[in-house]
């Protein structure tokens, strides 16, 4: 008898609890019996299951949009861009040729004007040497009975003349007479011991240098003064043996 009532004996199993809100309930939470199931898992905790991946939102998308769409130019379009492109190259290739010969014209006439006004400018100095050399000309033909002394003052003349000309045109004469020796403006050909000048003072000039425009043209050749050289006897006066034997007599 004990058997069969407990064959007939109806077996119950807990019920789940319902969520009272719309959160997930996860599997873990819930107090599952044993399962008599050859899956080992209950209709309840599908459905807990369920209601967790709902509440969470979870959505898987669909295939159509993660396939991204690639937008293909028809031909037309490609060919038409391609001709486009050919045409600006033709048009920036001719602008460039049509600059690089402007360029080329804009040089030649440059140099040409250079050119010109270097010629004309030095014909205007030309032109200011005619009169000078119409006197010297004038100054070959010397006539009879003159004296030294009035040819002399023609040729002064003259002289004065062609400075004129060169101060005009920025030639300047370098001053040495007198002066310090200055490597600069002087070229020293000579030294002569002085014992009146200073050292290194200019005592004669023998070809006058010139600066144009403030620039040197050639240096002045000058003698330049030095001091004396002591005579050995001298020397040896001064020197201390000579002192110690006059002291020993």
């Amino acid at each position: 008898m004990v058997q069969d009532q407990n064959l007939t004996e109806e077996k119950t199993l807990p019920t789940p609890p319902v969520p009272t809100d719309e959160k997930a309930i996860s599997v873990s939470d819930m107090e599952t019996p044993a399962l008599d199931d050859e899956n080992g898992v209950s209709d309840a905790v599908q459905e807990s299951l369920e209601i967790t991946g709902t509440a969470e939102g979870i959505q898987q998308p669909a295939p159509e949009e993660t396939i991204s769409r690639v937008e293909v130019q028809p031909p037309e379009d490609l060919e038409q861009k391609l001709k486009s492109l050919l045409e600006e190259k033709e048009a920036l290739y001719d602008r460039l040729l049509r600059k690089q010969a402007e360029f080329e014209n804009f040089r030649k006439r440059t140099e040409k004007e250079k050119q010109e006004f270097y010629e004309f400018a030095l014909a205007s100095f030309v032109e200011s040497l005619l009169p000078v050399l119409d006197g010297l000309e004038r100054s070959l033909s010397v006539q009879e009975g003159e004296t030294i002394e009035s040819y002399k003052k023609g040729m002064e003349l003259i002289l004065k003349q062609f400075r004129d000309v060169l101060w005009a045109a920025g030639v300047q004469p370098i001053r040495s007479m007198g002066k310090m020796f200055d490597p600069n403006y002087h070229q020293a050909v000579m030294r002569e011991e002085s014992s009146t000048l200073a050292e290194n003072e200019i005592i004669e000039e023998y070809q006058r240098g010139y600066l144009f425009k403030e620039r040197l043209l050639r240096p002045s050749m000058v003698k330049v003064a030095v001091a004396p050289l002591a005579s050995p006897s001298e020397a040896a006066g001064d020197s201390p043996e000579a002192g110690e034997t006059e002291s020993s007599d």
